[in-house]
């Protein structure tokens, strides 16, 4: 098990920057809701970007924290990057293109 951690940074463009690494499920989906939360109230950015490419490992409990996420921004939450396995299961739920992730991306990080 790989301790989880986020951190989120504001841009100059007015997005959220939070990187993500560990692995996210339900005994650390908790935390990337809080600093989600923290960083749009304490923001209010025009989109969060979301970087998984230190996240090994997601299960449906993180699914949920992300689509929730992407509701609760109004400019929605794109993924900046993803490690392998977390891409393969965002592309077998079918929420690539809803975190504007593409396949090409994964090619491009490996």
């Amino acid at each position: 098990m790989t301790t989880f951690a986020a951190l989120a940074t504001a841009a100059p463009d007015g997005a959220v920057t939070v990187t993500a690494t560990g692995e996210l499920d339900m005994t650390s989906a908790p935390e990337l809701i809080t600093v989600l939360r923290d960083a749009i109230r304490r923001y209010k950015p025009k989109r969060v970007d979301l970087d998984l490419s230190g996240v090994p490992f997601l299960d449906s409990t993180g699914i949920q924290v992300l689509v929730a996420a992407n509701a609760d921004v109004k400019g929605g939450v794109r993924i900046t990057g993803t490690s392998p396995a977390v891409h393969r299961l965002l592309r077998m739920t079918g929420l690539l293109g809803e975190f504007g992730v593409t396949d090409d991306q994964l090619a491009t990080e490996q």
